[in-house]
């Protein structure tokens, strides 16, 4: 985990309510939270919620 100056925060990851989403152009399924979703391989932000 990386930090930008600022304390480190403890997170856990699986408390986090995370959904599933695929892109729709290269085709990876992930999970992702947040308002704005990128695909991590392509960062594409064309992508699908599957939940």
């Amino acid at each position: 985990m990386c930090t930008v100056g600022g304390p480190m925060a403890d997170i856990k990851m699986k408390k986090l309510k995370t959904k599933r989403y695929k892109c729709l152009d290269c085709g990876n399924d992930f999970k992702g939270l947040g308002k704005r979703v990128i695909c991590p391989s392509c960062q594409s932000d064309n992508v699908e919620c599957l939940d």
